[in-house]
């Protein structure tokens, strides 16, 4: 039997080394680093005899800032045919270079169960007022203020897949209905109800929290605009962990002075760090965190479990669930 070739990096061939070779597959495991391909051992190999057919764009990438250089390393090698992911968007520009190189390629939902628990813990800390009740601990002032509950609120999830379900999950045991977004009709148990894309302007006109869950696409891109926020209702709490473009900032902050809605969560934004003459930072009705909803403590191991998965599959030659259309 012929060795099928992988190219991945040290760092995940230190994590994951093991798991992978104890696959009943026969695997070349190649290691790549900026200046160098090797075998595990650390043997050099030619890059004209590199000829890996899968490659792993793993965490550590995104850590170092070699993304971009591993994807395109990869590319030239002219031999790889499907990539596994780390990240559940795939608008990133070497993720699109991989698509318009014809490559296969499979995102990832090891990020999602963080970014709901992240959803959760904002939506709570806005609602409940924790930070002034943090301000008052400072102060050493003893103050009672009722607040206000989630439980028996709607909240609309604007683009309902697998994000969507982990937010679902946590929500309902608050007692908070789920109304599930998505272009088209179908069916979803993890939501309370399903909606279209056509009655979403109906659907933000009941809901407390609305939350963009959706990939950044050509027909997304300035979705969250003025008639957007005009059909919210006063009281609602804006919640973007989709991208950033996907809302018009200007008629958001216009929006927010405006009082619909009452509030915005925000982990992404148009450009990213935000910049420091940005109004968002200022702004009293913005709760804002520098793109870490994803960033949990099982993000690394979930991914790395779910790579072993994929490749698996693709080795077998087996239907692959995360495959980017």
């Amino acid at each position: 039997m012929t060795a099928r070739s992988l190219l991945l990096t040290r760092p995940a061939y230190d994590m994951m080394g093991r798991t992978i070779e104890s696959l009943s597959h026969e695997l070349d495991v190649l290691i790549w680093t900026a200046d160098a391909i090797s075998r595990p051992d650390g043997t050099p190999v030619d890059p004209a005899d590199a000829r890996p057919e899968a490659a792993w764009v793993s965490v550590d990438l995104l850590f170092s800032g070699e993304f971009p250089d591993f994807v395109d390393a990869a590319l030239a090698l002219g031999t790889v045919q499907w990539f596994q992911g780390c990240l559940a968007g795939t608008d990133a520009p070497p993720f699109a270079k991989i698509k318009a190189a014809g490559v296969r390629l499979s995102n990832s939902d090891a990020p999602n169960a963080g970014v709901a628990e992240y959803v959760m813990s904002s939506v709570l800390h806005v609602v409940h007022g924790i930070g002034a009740r943090v301000a008052a601990h400072r102060a050493r002032e003893w103050v009672q203020v009722p607040w206000r509950e989630i439980n028996g609120m709607t909240w609309a999830v604007v683009g309902f897949g697998s994000i969507g379900g982990e937010i679902a999950q946590r929500a309902k045991g608050f007692g908070v209905e789920i109304v599930g977004i998505r272009r088209t009709s179908v069916e979803d148990d993890r939501a309370d109800r399903m909606a279209t894309m056509d009655n979403l302007h109906e659907e933000l006109a009941r809901a407390d929290v609305v939350v963009l869950a959706c990939p950044l696409t050509e027909a997304t891109a300035g979705m969250a605009d003025a008639a957007f926020f005009a059909a919210m209702k006063e009281d609602s709490i804006l919640v973007n962990v989709s991208r950033g473009p996907v809302v018009d900032t200007p008629a958001l902050l216009k929006a927010l002075d405006g009082g619909a809605p009452a509030m915005a969560i925000l982990d992404v934004f148009d450009v990213e760090p935000l910049p420091e003459d940005s109004p968002i930072w200022d702004h009293p009705n913005v709760f804002l965190t520098s793109h870490i909803a994803g960033a949990g403590a099982g993000f690394v191991e979930r991914g790395a479990k779910l790579f072993i998965e994929q490749l698996d599959g693709y080795l077998a030659g087996r239907p692959l669930r995360l495959e980017v259309s």
